[in-house]
């Protein structure tokens, strides 16, 4: 039942194709919602204030400010998250990304709400956007990252490093590239192994 509710919340995406910038803003611009004639440069002024609130969160001083300001982009974000230093948070599609109550990104994390390769690669790789749910209590160690589509369980830990390619079960700590389930955590256990 969650592998074809994960898969329900794919939205097919073009595939990424050079061409002039203002025939690519007025594409990116449709795909978000954004027609007519001029809705593509306001589509074009939104995407330049998310670019440059992404950019400010990744090196504000405190944990604090950098939650207002990917809150002020659309991310979902709970109570008490902590988001480390230099966490790049998707850029195309913020408002696909949840973080929960109590969650820590460590630092340096990149979570992916969109995979849009080049368009010479139609037919052998998916071109989608789906979103991330990061539930409560989460730790996200330094330099992990987060691809589309995930959600990582409430309570889990993925390790430093590692590259999250599918969903995580609560109470798990998962580890690599790609991340594999490590070890299951009991709650309120208090040792480490």
């Amino acid at each position: 039942m969650r592998r074809k509710k994960q898969a329900d919340s794919r939205k097919e995406t073009p595939y990424t194709k050079v061409e002039p910038f203002f025939d690519r803003l007025k594409k990116s611009g449709a795909e978000h919602g954004y027609t007519g004639r001029f809705q593509y440069l306001l589509f074009g002024i939104r995407y330049f204030i998310n670019f440059h609130l992404n950019l400010m969160a990744m090196f504000a001083p405190h944990s604090t400010i950098r939650v207002y300001l990917h809150r002020a982009r659309g991310v979902t974000i709970g109570k008490d998250v902590l988001i480390g230093f230099n966490v790049n948070i998707d850029n195309v599609y913020p408002r696909l990304i949840k973080i929960n109550d109590g969650a820590a990104l460590a630092g340096s994390n990149i979570l992916l709400a969109h995979s849009k390769p080049p368009e010479h690669f139609k037919g052998l790789v998916e071109s989608f956007a789906a979103p991330v749910t990061i539930e409560k209590n989460v730790w996200i160690g330094i330099g992990a990252i987060i691809l589309p589509g995930v959600t990582v369980g409430e309570g889990s830990i993925v390790s430093a490093g590692s590259v999250v390619t599918r969903e995580v079960p609560p109470h798990y700590l998962v580890a690599g590239n790609p991340a594999r389930h490590i070890k299951e955590l009991k709650p309120n256990e208090t040792s480490v192994e």
